[in-house]
């Protein structure tokens, strides 16, 4: 399954440019899935979470983030400058801090790490699309441009560009 490169967006590592990285990726999906599809929903929150534990646990003055789709899958990498060998986590339930990492368990195909040659660490996560989005009137928005819909059996009807004239395309 190829997977195209949506690009990269270099971050200061600045608490308040967590914002900027939400509104790249959702400029980057947003044309692909509808801003409302909950693949688009969660890849945000889920950049957030972890463009947030980047600069504040990593090192350096910049945090990478690469964005990339396929047929099934939203997948964002998130390279902090180092600083550790794993994303930090606190675990404390009650707590206002530390619950970014086990809400990437929960929203997430997968997830996962690796420390880069260069002592980088990246932190990356799969959110699915391919199944029907439901506030999108059962379809979606393919990165080919065509809508399509989830079957039973878990294969894909691609539909031609007017039947999903009455679905929420995620404008307005």
């Amino acid at each position: 399954m190829k997977r195209h490169h949506l690009g990269t967006c270099v971050i200061p590592s600045k608490p308040q440019n967590v914002a900027n990285g939400r509104r790249w990726l959702l400029t980057r999906l947003k044309p692909l899935l509808g801003e409302r599809h909950s693949a688009c929903e969660d890849s945000v929150l889920l950049l957030s979470e972890t463009l947030t534990n980047a600069i504040v646990h990593g090192n350096g003055d910049r945090v990478e983030v690469d964005a990339y789709v396929d047929a099934a899958v939203v997948r964002v990498e998130v390279t902090d400058e180092g600083g550790s060998t794993v994303p930090h986590r606190r675990d404390d339930p009650d707590g206002v801090h530390g619950r970014g990492l086990p809400i990437l368990a929960m929203l997430t195909k997968s997830w996962g790490f690796e420390q880069l040659d260069d002592g980088r660490l990246r932190v990356w996560f799969e959110i699915p699309h391919a199944a029907a989005d439901h506030s999108n009137g059962g379809y979606e928005k393919c990165p080919g441009g065509n809508p399509t819909r989830a079957r039973r059996d878990g294969t894909h009807e691609s539909l031609p560009l007017a039947v999903n004239t009455s679905a929420h395309d995620g404008a307005g």
